[in-house]
């Protein structure tokens, strides 16, 4: 994993192989395809972790505090990491993060018995998106700003777009009920 990240990081993901990954992890390509089908699937697992966090808000009782850790990590990779906002490698976050929402989401419906305006997984893509779009303008364009208010923003857009997407009223909470979170943190 490391040493696709490094990989990633210096060269793009375009310009990554396979051969490139299991060199610099000083594995041959058959160790690597026992893990892995692909480059792609590497992606999928790295993004996983950093995307833990942001799953959990929909549905979760998600704090500012419990944020600002992944956001400070962002904030501290964002040159090294502005690959990561953009295409190919954003396009494949989004549809990896609003795969880990999905089940969160509809945990969501089945305790408030709303009736969606999309299907889950449509659903579950715009708030996906919503974060990522988020996040990616909050380094890319406005880096001095300060990560407690994107955090707040992060919570309030995740929950304001819940609400409206299963047509919720103000006083139906979104939180999936005796759920108790246990964020761990990890370093990458």
């Amino acid at each position: 994993m490391s040493a696709f990240v490094s990989e990633l990081m210096s060269r793009g993901y375009d310009g990554v192989s396979v051969e490139d990954i299991a060199r610099r992890a000083n594995v041959g390509r058959s160790t690597f395809y026992l893990h892995y089908k692909s480059k792609g699937d590497l992606l999928r697992e790295s993004i996983a972790r950093p995307s833990a966090i942001l799953c959990l808000i929909v549905g979760g009782d998600v704090t500012i505090e419990m944020l600002l850790p992944q956001l400070a990590h962002f904030h501290q990779q964002r040159t090294r990491g502005a690959s990561f906002f953009r295409e190919p490698i954003r396009r494949i976050w989004v549809k990896r993060l609003a795969e880990m929402m999905e089940p969160r989401l509809t945990k969501v419906v089945r305790h408030t018995h709303a009736r969606g305006l999309l299907p889950s997984a449509m659903a579950a893509l715009q708030l996906a998106e919503a974060q990522i779009a988020l996040i990616s303008n909050w380094l890319l364009e406005r880096p001095e700003l300060n990560p407690t208010a994107v955090a707040e923003a992060l919570i309030a857009v995740t929950h304001g777009s819940l609400r409206s997407l299963l047509r919720l009223r103000p006083e139906v909470s979104v939180l999936i009920p005796d759920e108790k979170l246990r964020v761990v943190y990890q370093s990458p």
